[in-house]
């Protein structure tokens, strides 16, 4: 049911997770343009590991259980990037050839894939000045999405303008995060208002973990990884919510009681059926 099917994996020498899509021409040009924003400012490999760190850390990284993509959340990034007060980076779909007044056209699956790839090209159009470090930075993207007004403005890297979800008619939308390139793309389209109030509620704590002195005083001498990641305290000690995933295996596509995991759980407990031995909870009554 997946819009692109992947295949998941997990390379054991590394310990690295990856998958693997096939036929899926958009998401080559998705990969270039990623790359090319991570080559333009070496803030963004970092800064994008510490938010794929986080969305794992507290369950809110897996979209196949109606949260979010690694992929969103690093296009969340890349806007945040753009948006900064000097930018840390251009956006590379409104650089345009020299003499160019509209966007060359490259068009994949009827959708337009151009963006900047020529580095002098870019470096005519934009000179970076933001010299902030990492950790203003990541506080400060803890901080931006602590306040990000969701249900009204689109989480875009097409375009520094900004753009909400009443022009792209998107209302009703818990989160909006705009594909870059196949537009009618919303990668927080399938979020809940509650999970959508969940991941808030991670982005205020961390705010919070990271950007408090004492807080971060509290850290030496202590695990780092252990201290600012604490899921417990990230996530206020609640459960990730599930209202659209099968209540026992965490999965979608079914509900608790047509679960295979379920049903082998209650083989395994009651071999001989309902007649044959007494629920768990009923203590032999």
């Amino acid at each position: 049911s997946a819009k692109v099917p992947i295949v998941k994996f997990l390379h054991l020498p590394s310990d690295l997770e990856g998958d693997i899509s096939l036929y899926n021409v958009l998401g080559v040009y998705n990969s270039r343009l990623l790359r090319t924003y991570c080559e333009l400012d070496r803030r963004v490999k970092p800064l994008g590991f510490m938010m794929k760190a986080l969305a794992k850390q507290c369950d809110i990284g897996d979209a196949s259980k109606r949260s979010l993509s690694s992929y969103a959340y690093i296009l969340m990034l890349i806007h945040f990037l753009q948006q900064r007060n000097p930018p840390v980076l251009p956006v590379l779909q409104e650089i345009y050839p020299r003499g160019e007044v509209e966007p060359p056209k490259i068009l994949v699956d009827g959708w337009n894939v151009y963006f900047a790839e020529d580095f002098k090209l870019i470096a005519e159009s934009f000179s970076p000045r933001n010299r902030e470090p990492v950790t203003e930075l990541w506080v400060a993207m803890m901080d931006y999405y602590s306040r990000y007004r969701f249900p009204y403005d689109v989480v875009t890297v097409r375009r520094l303008e900004p753009l909400t979800c009443f022009e792209k008619r998107w209302t009703g939308k818990a989160m909006a995060i705009e594909d870059p390139f196949d537009l009618n793309h919303n990668l927080g389209g399938g979020l809940s208002k509650a999970m959508s109030l969940y991941i808030r509620t991670v982005f205020v704590n961390a705010r919070h973990r990271f950007g408090v002195s004492s807080q971060r005083d509290n850290a030496i001498g202590k695990n780092a990884e252990f201290f600012f990641l604490d899921k417990f305290w990230l996530t206020d000690g609640k459960q990730v919510p599930s209202d659209r995933c099968c209540r026992v295996c965490g999965h979608i596509g079914h509900v608790a009681r047509e679960c295979p995991r379920a049903d082998q759980n209650r083989t395994g407990a009651d071999p001989g059926g309902k007649e044959g031995g007494n629920r768990p909870d009923e203590g032999g009554r």
